[in-house]
C-alpha cells in the first residue's frame, strides 16, 4: 500500500507540469533491463532518451521499482517489457491515471524456451513461464531488435529513415556476431557448462552446448537436488562453473568445492552487449 500511495502523490505533483499545447511525446522511453537500452540507443540515436527500471548488478527475478522509477514509466513515450513480474506491479500503480505510455512486449516473435515446473531453469511468475533471458540470443535479439524499431518509428514518424538504417546495420552486427561465436564454441558442441543460475539457455540452444544448473526455480538445492547435480557434473568433468554477481550463493561455493572447480564470474546483464557476449564466449570457450 504504502508503494502505491507513494507513487500517486508524486504523479499528482508532476500532473499539472504538463503542457499540453506542446508536442505531448516525452520523447524517453524505458525498458526493463539493461541490455535492452543498448538496442534502443542503437536504433535511435540521440533522439530518445532512455531509462532503465532495474539498475546494472541487480537482480531483475526480485527486483521492485521505486515509486519514482514508476512515475518515469508513466511518463514515457514507450516502455519496451520482457514480461518480468515487476513490470506488472509497477502497471497496477498506474491504472486509472491518464497515461499515454505505449507497452511494447518484446516476448513478441520470439522462440521462447518454456520452463517446466521443477526443472533446472527459471520460471518467472507469469502464465506461461517463460525463459526471459531471451537476449543472450543474437538470433532472438534480430527479431527484438525489429519490434523496437517498429514501435520508434510508429512513435517518431519523423525518424523513420534513420531509424531504418540503424536497424539494418544493428540486424548485420547481430549476424557477425552470430557467426563468430559459432566459429569460437562449435569444438564444444553438446559440451555441459554448469552455471549458478540458470541465464543460459537461449545462449546453450543457439551453440549446441548444455547448461546444468546449480539453482532450481530461484533457488538454491534440497540436499536431495545437490546430489543429482553433484553426480551430473562429475560425469561431465566439470572444472568451471560459471556465476553472477546478481546470484550469491553458498550452494556455488559449496559445489566447487566438491568438484574442485573454479568459480568465473560472467556478467550477461552488462548493457555493452557486443562486448559482454564476446567475453561470455571466449571464456567458455578456454575455460572447458
Amino acid at each position: 500500500m504504502k508503494y502505491f500511495v507513494l507513487f500517486a502523490l508524486m504523479f499528482a505533483a508532476n500532473l499539472f507540469a504538463v503542457d499540453t499545447a506542446k508536442d505531448n511525446r516525452s520523447h524517453q522511453v524505458i525498458v526493463s533491463i539493461a541490455p535492452y537500452k543498448f538496442f534502443v540507443e542503437q536504433i535511435a540515436g540521440d533522439t530518445v532518451k532512455t531509462n532503465v527500471f532495474v539498475p546494472i548488478g541487480a537482480s531483475f527475478h526480485d527486483y521492485e521499482p521505486t515509486p519514482k522509477q514508476v512515475f518515469t514509466a508513466g511518463n514515457s513515450d514507450i516502455w519496451f517489457r520482457v514480461g518480468e513480474s515487476f513490470e506488472n506491479r509497477a502497471v497496477q500503480a498506474l491504472q486509472g491515471h491518464q497515461l499515454h505510455t505505449q507497452f511494447v512486449d518484446l516476448r513478441q516473435g520470439v522462440n521462447l524456451i518454456i520452463v517446466e515446473p521443477g526443472s533446472e531453469g527459471h520460471c518467472c511468475c507469469h502464465a506461461d513461464c517463460a525463459d526471459l533471458h531471451m537476449w543472450l540470443s543474437p538470433k532472438e535479439v534480430k527479431i527484438q531488435a525489429q519490434t523496437i524499431a517498429k514501435a520508434l518509428i510508429e512513435k517518431y514518424p519523423e525518424h523513420k529513415e534513420l531509424y531504418q538504417k540503424n536497424l539494418e546495420k544493428l540486424l548485420q552486427s547481430l549476424d557477425q556476431l552470430d557467426k563468430d561465436i559459432s566459429t569460437e564454441l562449435a569444438p564444444l558442441k553438446q559440451r555441459i557448462i554448469m552455471v549458478g543460475h540458470p541465464a543460459y539457455a537461449y545462449f546453450t540452444r543457439d551453440y549446441k552446448l548444455n547448461q546444468l544448473s546449480i539453482e532450481f526455480e530461484g533457488k538454491d538445492p534440497t540436499p536431495r537436488q545437490l546430489t543429482t547435480i553433484l553426480e551430473k557434473a562429475r560425469q561431465a568433468h566439470i572444472k568451471t562453473i560459471y556465476t553472477q554477481k546478481q546470484y550469491g550463493s553458498k550452494a556455488v561455493q559449496l559445489v566447487a568445492n566438491e568438484l574442485k572447480a573454479n568459480i568465473v564470474t560472467l556478467d550477461p546483464y552488462s548493457d555493452d552487449y557486443f562486448n559482454m557476449m564476446r567475453n561470455i564466449s571466449k571464456t567458455i570457450a578456454t575455460q572447458n
